[in-house]
């Protein structure tokens, strides 16, 4: 990657030593431009609005406005902005609020320069990154970020209790689609059954997620 396409990226963090061991990391990474910081969300918001950086990386625990309220609200002034949320905690909960506050991308503080840069490369991309502590043993995060939008609604709507003829009507389709929306999920997910798509999604509190 050339010095012409690299990178933009702000880093929100309020502990220095965080910041300048990312900064030591990716200084070190073609394509990759630091070119900002921020000790809080507010401070990381107008960053953002001065600096129309492509990525954001956002420490989830923040004094005042966490960084899950920042995702938010970077992305209410920046849409273009991707947001990875940086955390040191490998919790599928975390990763569920980031991901229905719009972030694109959560990666562990503990993870490798490689990785970071993989992260930042992914999202910028318009892609969802996701580090392997969260993925599962068997990468089940991956497979139900590859869901669509409809067939995560769908699950949602199963996981209420609702039946194939009610989620049709309720969502204006015909009970052959929602069908083939569960069948796709079904093949998607790599299990054998809708009760267990249900369960895997329910298991990583990725339903109602964006």
């Amino acid at each position: 990657m050339s010095a012409g396409t690299a990178k933009r990226v702000v880093l929100c963090d309020d502990h220095e030593i965080v910041r300048e061991a990312i900064r030591t990391r990716m200084a070190g990474i073609d394509g990759i431009e630091m070119v900002g910081e921020a000790v809080d969300g507010d401070e990381m918001i107008k960053q953002v609005q001065e600096l129309e950086p492509e990525v954001a990386i956002v420490d989830i625990e923040l004094p005042g406005m966490d960084g899950i309220e920042a995702t938010k609200k970077i992305l209410d002034v920046r849409p273009e902005t991707k947001v990875i949320v940086f955390t040191a905690h490998a919790q599928p909960d975390l990763l569920s609020l980031a991901l229905k506050a719009g972030a694109s991308g959560y990666v562990l503080k503990s993870a490798p320069a490689e990785d970071i840069a993989k992260a930042i490369e992914s999202v910028a991309e318009g892609n969802t990154f996701v580090g392997t502590e969260l993925s599962g043993s068997n990468g089940e995060l991956e497979k139900l970020l590859a869901l669509t939008p409809r067939e995560r609604q769908i699950l949602e709507l199963l996981a209420e209790g609702l039946r194939v003829k009610e989620i049709a009507e309720r969502l204006t389709l015909s009970p052959a689609t929602v069908h083939t929306h569960v069948r796709n999920a079904i093949a998607k997910l790599e299990v054998d059954t809708r009760t267990e798509a249900v369960a895997l999604a329910v298991r990583f509190s990725y339903l109602g997620a964006k």
